[in-house]
């Protein structure tokens, strides 16, 4: 069992003190702001270009980069105590080892919170620049987002009138609407260039005839298009005309395109290239995206390279299906989080997206889906089935008031704890125990069951929960319960009424 720095002691500001105890401010202030952080992303999700939340995520990243740094900083403050400390045998070298792993895992987490923040102000300065373009754009032309929905299609035109597109989607838009009027051969950096003169002074006038010559450029290097045999003088032309060329014209590019992406962007062998190229055809039928399609499907092959063609088809056309019947799912994020599922709770995809279906049907959250392989894998370790863990998400979703990511927190957090406590059972939580009838020889194994996980390990689970249900005096069990599980939100719901238990049915109790 690998050990912890919680038996380190040192001396902070003149103040000897455990290691533990020392960062337990910033480690609370962190799991806070991750919280918080969650949720703002949870609605992101389906309004990214939110100047609000897009606020409030820099804000919070902010103060989680200054917390990590602040935890970072007390422990390299400790580093040469410790260091001495293991060099004069005071402390193992397992405690030795895991003080230099807090700090690798912390200088990591840094790390990995400034890149987040790089991505936050990246995206946020290209959405600015894809929305002045396309201002700019219908300024000089006359024109609205609306002319161009039979190119854009009514999903993207949606979110371009709701301010919810992406800086992808911002520029997807803006090469699709130069081709559509000004010729499907404009060169688009010149026409970028163009718009982004506006910075500079240019004016809408000036602009106007540069798209202009642009457009001429265009129609002086077209070409017939495949088997059509026409040639274009310009999309927007065709389009007026009537529709009809134009959708035929539409249909032959977007084949072209869509093969030339699948051999650049997917490492599969050529026989598996018509089968993907299907396969994104058919997930475009059900309403997803074209370019949500072509990256979901994507990720499918990428995450499952030994799976035959057929599996992953299987697959992804399940997840458009389930996209389609619920709103809120992102088509790729369901791909990305079926796989997870499968990994964490070691099934198979097509079981994990018949696990994610069935608990959506029963009502559970959409936007919670991302939490099933987290608490899944903590489940999974302490010995549950998938059938079981499955049957504890159920159990959340039928108390209708219950939050389930709070359920879920709480047995991970109750297993987290309790392998702990089967390294040794703290002075606090052993006088906790007084009386109880629960001694810390046996919460110390049964932390060591839980820890090994498997069939002992959720016994154990269980058998603590129903000794903490047996303890008579209520301010004692509660105090136990958040000593075990880090929360009393395990133990009852909003109304304070019901319990759970940690064994079939996994339902109510009182």
């Amino acid at each position: 069992m690998a050990e912890t720095i919680r038996g380190i002691s040192v001396v902070i500001s003149g103040d000897t003190t455990k290691l533990g105890k020392a960062l337990e401010d910033v480690n609370k202030k962190g799991k806070e702001i991750q919280g918080e952080l969650r949720q703002v992303e949870r609605l992101l999700k389906f309004d990214p270009s939110n100047t609000t939340l897009l606020a409030q995520k820099q804000q919070l990243l902010a103060q989680q980069i200054e917390n990590t740094s602040e935890k970072l900083n007390r422990l390299k403050s400790v580093q040469q105590q410790v260091n001495e400390q293991f060099q004069r045998g005071e402390i193992s070298e397992g405690q030795y080892r895991a003080f230099q792993r807090e700090i690798a895992k912390t200088e990591q987490e840094l790390r990995r919170l400034q890149e987040h923040m790089q991505e936050v102000e990246q995206e946020q300065q290209k959405l600015a620049v894809a929305t002045k373009q396309l201002q700019t754009f219908f300024a000089a032309t006359g024109k609205s987002v609306d002319d161009f929905s039979d190119v854009l299609g009514a999903k993207l035109v949606s979110a371009i009138k709701n301010g919810t597109a992406s800086s992808k989607q911002l520029d997807e838009a803006i090469e699709k609407i130069g081709q559509a009027a000004l010729g499907t051969n404009v060169d688009i950096d010149k026409m970028k260039q163009a718009l982004a003169s506006v910075d500079d002074g240019n004016s809408i006038k000036n602009i106007k005839k540069e798209l202009e010559q642009l457009s001429k450029e265009a129609k002086a290097a077209e070409k017939s298009v495949g088997d059509l045999g026409v040639e274009l003088e310009n999309v927007a032309g065709a389009l007026v005309a009537g529709g009809g060329i134009a959708g035929a014209i539409e249909k032959a590019l977007d084949v072209s395109d869509l093969e030339a992406k699948i051999n650049v962007a997917f490492d599969v062998p050529e026989s598996s290239k018509k089968a993907i190229k299907e396969a994104v055809r058919s997930i475009e039928a059900y309403g997803v995206d074209a370019e949500a399609a072509l990256e979901g499907v994507r990720r499918q092959w990428a995450l499952n390279k030994n799976a035959s063609d057929e599996s992953n088809t299987a697959i992804v056309k399940g997840a458009a299906a389930i996209t389609r019947a619920y709103a809120g799912i992102d088509f790729t994020e369901l791909i990305q989080e079926t796989h997870e599922i499968a990994s964490e709770l070691n099934i198979s995809n097509e079981n994990a997206l018949a696990l994610v279906n069935s608990l959506l049907k029963a009502g559970f959250p959409p936007e919670q889906l991302d939490i099933i392989s987290e608490y899944g894998q903590q489940l999974q370790r302490a010995g549950y089935t998938a059938e079981e863990i499955q049957a504890i998400f159920a159990a959340g979703i039928d108390t209708g008031t219950w939050n389930i990511d709070n359920l879920l927190d709480g047995l991970k957090e109750g297993r987290i704890r309790l392998a702990e406590f089967g390294q040794g059972v703290n002075k606090s939580t052993a006088q906790l125990l007084q009386g109880t009838g629960i001694s810390a020889k046996q919460l110390q194994s049964w932390g060591q069951a839980v820890a090994a996980g498997g069939e002992k390990g959720k016994q154990a689970m269980i058998e603590v929960a129903k000794a903490l249900s047996g303890v008579k005096d209520e301010t004692k069990r509660n105090a136990l319960g958040v000593a075990i599980f880090g929360k009393r939100k395990l133990c009852r719901n909003k109304t304070g009424q019901n319990r759970w238990r940690l064994e079939p049915p996994f339902r109510k109790v009182c």
